[in-house]
């Protein structure tokens, strides 16, 4: 809405400093700011994204929007030096000094897009301060940030501050029902697991093995229900070698035993987050006792925590399969 408003009232700033956590959009607000800066055909205040300008500019191909990201290898000056660094070096603002003296080529404004700036090197800071002292016209540089702390504090101070925060969870799964198409069952799945990130929502979203990865795990879960020892063990020993993924697996596994405990106390579909998969979780719900899915709980958080500790994932989860055992049976009198 800030940024809309600044386009409206012709009052763009220089220079913006987008600061928040990974995954809440700070890139693809960069990028849609500087499609609404260049757009061909504004509709309703907003990028139409389908003109030429829009289209160029989401394929990172519009000569009048460039972006410094070093970890993909998107760089101002480029060459085998500056690929070889881990960081925003000294190279890349001079080249920034060297491009922002010339007008835009195509658009209206000329929009420089730096990934990462809290890790950009001092002597690259205080030659990107020259630039902010002294703005050149139709140029909007944004700078992406997790937090203020590393960075000079003139540069912060000469920039317009947008924060950013986490998302909540019913506007993600909003977010993926209308504009992605996602079933509701799945997007409340991926907003949950998303944890307010609302880039790794999308990404989830776009991946069809992320959402294979939670159906296997469910599956999985399912059958531990009735599994004997030895197929628990070789449960673990077949899960412990998906390292990547393991935290996503165990979240999976705590929104479902939380789902049973929801189901149990409310019989509220509307809470679910594995809303789709209601049957089985109805079913267990009556089978399982709420101190038994309290325990459980608890173990998955251990198993996370010891995971987050270094221990070996096997060990993890074969600590964690084994105390997934079935509620006792109750004994029945002659």
């Amino acid at each position: 809405m800030m940024l809309r408003s600044a386009v409206r009232s012709g009052r763009v700033s220089h220079a913006y400093l987008f600061v928040g956590p990974p995954g809440v959009g700070r890139f693809d607000t960069a990028v849609a700011f500087a499609q609404r800066l260049n757009c061909e055909r504004v509709a309703n205040d907003d990028a139409c994204g389908q003109c030429r300008a829009c289209t160029l500019i989401a394929k990172g191909q519009y000569p009048d929007v460039r972006v410094v990201d070093v970890k993909r290898g998107l760089l101002l000056h480029d060459d085998a030096e500056e690929r070889k660094k881990k960081v925003i070096s000294i190279e890349q603002a001079r080249a920034l000094r060297r491009e922002v003296v010339y007008p835009p080529l195509e658009g209206r404004w000329k929009v420089y897009i730096f990934v990462d700036a809290d890790q950009m090197q001092i002597e690259a800071g205080n030659s990107l301060l020259k630039v902010l002292e002294e703005p050149p016209p139709s140029v909007v540089i944004i700078l992406l940030a997790e937090s203020t702390v590393p960075m000079l504090a003139t540069v912060v101070s000469r920039c317009q501050l947008v924060r950013f925060s986490l998302v909540p969870a019913p506007t993600i799964e909003e977010a993926l029902i209308s504009r992605h198409n996602i079933p509701k069952g799945h997007a409340r799945f991926i907003a949950a697991l998303a944890g307010g990130q609302l880039g790794k929502a999308i990404t989830w979203a776009r991946s069809e093995d992320a959402l294979q990865m939670r159906e296997r795990t469910l599956e999985l879960f399912q059958r531990l229900e009735h599994a004997d020892a030895l197929d628990r063990m070789d449960a673990a020993e077949g899960l412990a070698k998906e390292k990547d993924t393991l935290g996503d697996l165990l979240d999976t596994a705590l929104f479902w035993y939380r789902d049973i405990l929801v189901w149990q106390e409310s019989q509220d579909e509307s809470l679910l987050i594995n809303m789709d998969h209601k049957d089985v979780i109805s079913k267990l719900a009556g089978e399982v006792p709420a101190p038994v899915l309290a325990a459980r709980i608890s173990a998955v958080e251990e198993a996370k925590e010891a995971i987050r500790r270094n221990v070996h994932p096997r060990l993890a989860l074969e600590t964690l399969f084994l105390r997934l055992t079935p509620p006792p049976q109750p004994s029945v009198r002659s």
